[in-house]
């Protein structure tokens, strides 16, 4: 049963710039009934997502759970339920759900699968600091990121091995070099590996180097390049299942090999990240067990933008300072980015207010532009930047998923206006079936309230 008290921590208020200690409790989603009977996963994190897909936190074998099903997210006033626009609904005491507030003794049906939802009586305590708090490059006010912030400083004094997990766009790099800076390696290097864009071609030379004789710069990998330092394998979940006893035997032996046969010492803290469930990986053959847990010494999970809305005025403001733009947030805009879902997180963000810095030029004010527009071009003038523009020096799949992304919510956005935000005639206009409809508007975060408020807003 889910613990009826109120809070699911506790806070002694202290002034700003003091320390706090805060209670943490775990809290279990089990399946009770249905093909995963048994199955179950504990957590000290705010967000859990179940469904089929790989990347869930709990995935399940149901053929009747959709791969993205739902998510329970831990908030002060209890477990929330939210359904992700599933195939076959989300039920509770018998009712169709798309949003509910669970109560003690609630069971959560999908499909064929019952799951029930505990938190434990004890409690983890955490010193984070009060008010307003920032780790390297990472700003937040939330209880949330400054209980992450805490876990990243006491990880950064020890030479560990971190495995940094969260959705795309959470700030999982900035949280490596954050890492790093506060490590006594600060004064080495910080190499970056994106596992995304790691052929198995050449993914071993990359990495360990080419055979070569001792005191050949030309044939060092990155492990090598890295020495005295920090590397950082971005997506570590994409590698090869080639090249991961490889790796593995890197990490064990701290030597890469040589032409002379003359294994090469290196010293190396390795940070790796993934958006993937990589125990579900390791459960299902695709990520070898013995690597995983040679990399997530330490763990820790960087929540979604959308579970901790009040960070988003500080957050703006810091990455506006860090564009150096003199774009002004004002109430309205502010209050029009709480209300959004940000499917892309806080790089979406600073892709948004970087927009909006470019378009300030032209006195475009449009929320719809704002949030959605990759371009703005007046009568007779030429368009103050291009979606070229924006995306050039950004990796492959980043600036592939940034214009597919501005793609969706524009055009959505768009049909739903000159539809009159009637969802019967944005059926007809796209093609699209409602329930896909509803889906891919709940995907890109646009919510028919928030397009109408912004129709107001424009006149």
């Amino acid at each position: 049963m889910i613990d009826d008290r109120p809070d699911v921590t506790q806070t002694v208020q202290s002034p700003e710039g003091r320390s706090t200690r805060i209670q943490v409790r775990d809290w279990t989603v089990e399946v009770v009934a249905g093909p995963d009977k048994g199955k179950k996963v504990t957590t000290q994190d705010a967000l859990l997502r179940v469904g089929s897909d790989a990347a869930s936190d709990l995935v399940l074998s149901d053929q009747t759970v959709s791969r993205r099903h739902i998510e329970l997210e831990r908030t002060s006033k209890g477990i929330i339920v939210r359904d992700l626009g599933s195939r076959n609904g989300t039920f509770l005491d018998g009712h169709q759900v798309m949003q509910a507030l669970l109560q003690p003794g609630d069971k959560v049906m999908l499909g064929k699968t019952k799951l029930a939802i505990k938190q434990e009586a004890r409690a983890t305590e955490v010193e984070v600091t009060g008010g307003a708090d920032a780790f390297g490059a990472l700003v937040a006010s939330s209880e949330k990121m400054r209980v992450v912030f805490a876990q990243l400083r006491g990880i950064a004094r020890e030479d560990m091995n971190l495995l940094l997990e969260g959705e795309t766009g959470t700030g999982k790099e900035l949280a490596a070099r954050a890492v790093h800076e506060h490590s006594r390696r600060r004064h080495g290097p910080f190499k970056v590996v994106d596992c995304n864009l790691i052929t198995e071609e050449k993914a071993e030379r990359e990495l360990f180097g080419g055979l070569r004789s001792n005191g050949d710069e030309a044939g060092k990998g990155v492990f090598e390049a890295a020495q005295g330092g920090t590397l950082f394998l971005d997506e570590v979940g994409e590698l090869p299942l080639s090249l991961q006893p490889k790796l593995l035997r890197v990490l064990e032996s701290r030597e890469v090999p040589s032409l002379d046969g003359a294994p090469v010492p290196v010293d190396v803290r390795v940070i790796a990240s993934t958006h993937r469930n990589l125990e579900e990986d390791v459960r299902q053959g695709r990520f070898r067990a013995d690597l995983y847990y040679r990399l997530a010494v330490a763990r820790v999970r960087l929540p979604p933008l959308r579970t901790r809305r009040e960070d988003i005025p500080a957050l703006a403001q810091s990455l506006l300072r860090g564009l150096k733009s003199s774009f002004e947030l004002t109430p309205q805009t502010l209050a029009l980015f709480e209300g959004y879902d940000w499917p892309g997180n806080v790089r979406e963000l600073r892709n948004v207010l970087e927009r909006g810095a470019l378009m300030q030029e032209t006195g475009n004010v449009s929320w719809l532009d704002f949030m959605a527009q990759p371009e703005h071009k007046e009568e007779g003038q030429q368009p103050t930047t291009s979606v070229a523009a924006l995306v050039t020096g950004m990796p492959y799949h980043e600036a592939k998923d940034r214009v597919v992304a501005d793609f969706e919510r524009l055009y959505f956005a768009e049909v739903m206006r000159v539809s009159n935000f009637d969802m019967k005639t944005a059926e007809q206009h796209t093609g699209l079936s409602m329930q896909s409809l509803y889906r891919l508007l709940k995907k890109n975060g646009l919510r028919l309230k928030d397009l109408k408020n912004a129709e107001g807003l424009d006149k």
